[in-house]
């Protein structure tokens, strides 16, 4: 029975990828840093070790044993841990994994990269011969991945056993911190922004990449990279398409381009308070107003992949959400503004699922 020892296993990504090794029949060991919740593996058949990406030497123990290493620790929300704490974690913690996995002559490590890594390429389909091409301060989350990256390949000419995973955005499940599965809250609490911005994405479901990541440490060829994606679509119809698999009525529109360096800008200079999980900054205007499509056929090629169709993801993330508490008092929130909802009419903040057409809601 292979062994795995997966870092950021506490968090969303990682869960869902020890998650899926336990149905695989792996042994898996989490990397836990003082004063993390188990929240996401509780009940699990883990083994938790102490240890932190930043503190070298509990790097060694955690190791001992082990087949495979899936480092999955990083931080993607900067706005709330700091740009000088991710650059940390992501690059110098990256360093630490790497130096310890080559030195417990680990069979094979996957680095979870980000196809944030890649950089933008405004209207082309990127794959993985793409590098990253802006300036740092542009797309400060890409260059620390980017970084990263570099550090892998370090590693990698040294004779580290090391496959690259490159997921795009990831929605579904477990994403505790509402990075990018927080769009199904923001629907569903109709926080969402009154004009999308022009852009798009490229979306995976959580349980697609966490089992390509898996599929790499298995097929994947030392010294490659694999994008992990889905579909390509723009943000408006990201949105449209969460709206409707939550029952939500919510007019949504376009911002047209020309508005978007005018309304990023006033964004910096005023700095609005939001109530979205994610800050509405200029910098994210501007990152939202790109097209970020990805070409994921090497790894759907080379990989046993799932694709998840995303609408049914979507409705598993409003579970899991509503399952946690999240939408907790909307309703009743609603009814101390009057009952009826100003941005779709409904009489009730949006439900799922969806009442069948042609019938009313359960609860209206």
């Amino acid at each position: 029975m292979p062994r795995a020892l997966v870092t950021g296993g506490t968090g969303f990504v990682g869960s869902n990828i020890a998650l899926r090794l336990i149905e695989r029949g792996w042994e898996v060991r989490i990397l836990e840093r003082p004063g993390t919740s188990r929240q996401l593996l509780e009940g699990g058949p883990f083994e938790f070790v102490p240890g932190d990406v930043l503190i070298p030497e509990s790097l060694p123990p955690a190791m001992r044993g082990i087949d495979v290493v899936f480092h999955a620790a990083g931080v993607v929300d900067y706005w709330r841990q700091g740009i000088e704490r991710m650059y940390e974690v992501n690059v110098e913690g990256t360093r630490n994994v790497m130096e310890a996995a080559w030195q417990a002559r680990i069979a094979r490590v996957v680095h979870t990269s980000s196809s944030a890594a890649l950089g933008i390429h405004p209207n082309q389909m990127v794959d993985e011969t793409f590098t990253f091409n802006v300036k740092p301060q542009q797309f400060v989350y890409g260059h620390s991945k980017y970084l990263a990256e570099l550090v892998v390949f370090e590693y990698i000419k040294k004779g580290l056993p090391a496959v690259i995973v490159n997921p795009t955005t990831v929605i579904g499940p477990r994403d505790i911190r509402k990075v990018s599965s927080g769009i199904v809250v923001e629907v569903v609490k109709h926080c969402a922004p009154p004009l999308i911005p022009p852009g798009g994405q490229n979306i995976v479901p959580i349980c697609d990449a966490a089992q390509g990541h898996i599929e790499a440490a298995l097929k994947g060829r030392v010294g490659e990279r694999y994008i992990l994606g889905g579909e390509n679509m723009t943000l408006l119809q990201l949105y449209q398409t969460i709206a409707q698999v939550v029952g939500c009525g919510m007019k949504l529109k376009t911002m047209p381009r020309w508005l978007v360096g005018l309304t990023a800008g006033l964004t910096d200079l005023f700095q609005p308070q939001t109530s979205g999980p994610v800050p509405l900054t200029g910098a994210r205007l501007r990152l939202e107003a790109q097209m970020f499509y990805f070409d994921s056929s090497k790894a759907r090629q080379a990989f046993d992949m799932p694709k998840t169709p995303l609408r049914v993801t979507i409705g598993r993330t409003y579970q899991w959400y509503e399952l946690m508490g999240e939408f907790d008092g909307i309703h009743e929130q609603l009814e101390a503004e009057g009952g009826v909802c100003k941005y779709c009419g409904r009489a009730r903040y949006c439900e799922w699922p969806p009442a069948p057409a042609g019938t009313s809601s359960p609860r209206m």
